[in-house]
Order: C-alpha cells, then sequence, then structure tokens
C-alpha cells in the first residue's frame, strides 16, 4: 500500500475553471489520446460515465482505490473537475513509453517477466479491492446508487448495460441471455448446455476491464504502470481475463500482434476457458436489446 505522504502539486493553487481553460490549451502527451501535460508533474485527462449527470466520477474512484489499497503502481489522482458531461482527472505525470512501444524490442525473458509482474498486479486487485458487502456490479460509484455498467463483453453493439442492482441480478440477465442465444442456435430444451450458467461463484473484485500494451506505461527502472481505468468496476474475476482476450484480438487496440502476448493471458489472470467458452456461446444474444 502507498503510505507515503504525498507532496504538494504544481496545480494545486488553481481553480476548477482554471484547470478545464490549461487543459484546454495544453498539448497532447501522444498524438493518439486525449491525455495533455498541464505542467512538468502533471496530466489531465476527460473521463465519461455513461451515465453522465452523476456527482462523482467512477475512474477516479477506482484509482484512488487502488493507489491507497495496493501497491500497484498507478497514477495519483490529484483533482477531479467536473465539466458539464464529464470530469477532467488531473493526475502525475508518469515519464516513461507505452509498453505497446517497447515491447517488440524485448527478450523472452524480459517478456516473461513482464507476465509475472502482471500476475502480481491482479492478485492484489482480487485480495484488496473487493466489492463490500452488498454492493452492485459496475463502476464505483462511491455509494451512490448502482450505476450502469460498461465492459467489452457486453458486445460490440451495446456495450453497456443495467444498472443492476445486485449481483444476482447481473448473473440472471446473463443466464436469461443464454436461453435467447440457445433458442436462437435451435438448441434441444434437454441439452445439457442449456443447464449452464453464469459464473458468480466468485466475489466481485475491482477489475481493470483494458489491460493491453497501450495501457501501460514502463518507467522508471522498468516499472509498469497501469493506466486509463475508465472501464474499471466490480465484476467477477474472470472479467478481467475475458476482458483481456477480446481487448487483445487486433494489433490497433492491444499494441501488438505479438502470439506470445496472447498465450500469456491465462497466466496473467487465470486460465478461466470454461467462462470464455460460455460467453462465446451465448453472445449472439447481446446484439439485441
Amino acid at each position: 500500500m502507498h503510505t507515503d505522504i504525498p507532496q504538494p502539486s504544481d496545480i494545486d493553487h488553481l481553480s476548477d475553471a482554471e484547470l478545464i481553460e490549461l487543459y484546454r490549451r495544453s498539448s497532447k502527451v501522444h498524438p493518439d489520446y486525449g491525455v495533455r501535460k498541464l505542467s512538468p508533474a502533471t496530466v489531465a485527462k476527460v473521463s465519461t460515465d455513461i451515465d453522465d449527470s452523476e456527482p462523482v466520477c467512477s475512474e477516479a474512484n477506482a484509482l484512488n482505490l487502488v493507489f491507497t489499497a495496493t501497491t500497484i503502481p498507478v497514477p495519483r489522482v490529484r483533482r477531479v473537475a467536473r465539466r458539464e458531461w464529464d470530469f477532467l482527472i488531473v493526475m502525475d505525470y508518469i515519464d516513461g513509453p507505452l509498453l505497446a512501444q517497447v515491447w517488440p524490442t524485448l527478450s523472452i525473458w524480459r517478456k516473461l517477466c513482464v507476465a509475472f509482474t502482471l500476475r502480481r498486479y491482479i492478485r492484489q486487485l482480487r485480495r484488496f479491492t473487493r466489492a463490500p458487502a452488498g454492493a452492485p456490479p459496475g463502476p464505483l460509484s462511491g455509494g451512490e446508487p448502482p450505476r450502469t455498467c460498461e465492459s467489452p463483453l457486453f458486445g460490440p453493439v451495446i456495450p453497456y448495460r443495467g444498472p443492476f442492482a445486485s449481483y444476482a441480478e447481473m448473473s440472471a440477465f446473463f443466464n436469461e441471455r443464454h436461453q435467447m442465444a440457445m433458442d436462437l442456435k435451435n438448441v434441444p430444451k434437454d441439452d445439457p448446455a442449456r443447464k449452464e450458467l453464469f459464473d458468480d461463484s466468485e466475489p466481485l473484485v475491482l477489475c481493470h476491464q483494458d489491460l493491453n500494451l497501450r495501457n501501460i506505461i514502463v518507467g522508471e527502472g522498468g516499472r509498469l504502470w497501469l493506466i486509463d481505468w475508465g472501464w474499471s468496476g466490480y465484476y467477477p474475476p474472470w472479467f478481467e481475463y475475458a476482458t483481456m482476450l477480446t481487448q487483445n484480438e487486433y494489433a490497433h487496440v492491444s499494441g501488438t500482434d505479438d502470439k506470445l502476448w496472447r498465450a500469456l493471458i491465462p497466466f496473467i489472470c487465470g486460465p478461466y476457458f470454461r467462462q470464455e467458452r460460455w460467453l462465446v456461446d451465448m453472445s449472439i444474444a447481446l446484439y439485441y436489446v
């Protein structure tokens, strides 16, 4: 856990309005991303929730939880400024290239070391960031009512569902869609496949849901920093595995077409092969409202 006392930031004296104006005038850290450098020590990014009227920023909540409850390197949140339809998160600037940029230059041994490091991060998330008893799945609401869930696992047509009032309600949604998929495929009513259910056997934990080489910074000393927690939320642990596979189907999304990287995903997140097959079998039903 991070126990160091935070030092003052070089944007602490600015008002929210001044931060928003500074963001508008600042240059991008990378031409393909919306992160902008406000000062030598800080950057800012826009974070948008599906429920754009929410009073708190779920991505900032996730970053703060990971920062305080684990030793996983994530940027420290300095400020959150509310804009009309979204939030501006001001964070510490982490200097270094994206893992996607250096991955092709790494030896196999170094790539395996990266996998071991990410495996430790995932294990920390599952140990220390479990959802409180009775908390609904989805973005971290800070005690507010349940929020709409956004996940690659909901499919490319409607990537958000809910809000779900409980874990059981989300399970019921997926099980209903599973039966719909069986009907669409004309699977016999007595087929054993119809009895397979959504796996809710493990507690909800904080999942990043967008782990790929473009969302990892290689910092000083080779330290790996996890960034872009916009899709994070409380979900079953196997969601991390399934979303990591989904995010790494295409090189332009994941940052690489390296087969070794994809082969390492079960090692990093756990081999949830049965859950993956179940999702594939029912995915046709996610194309419907």
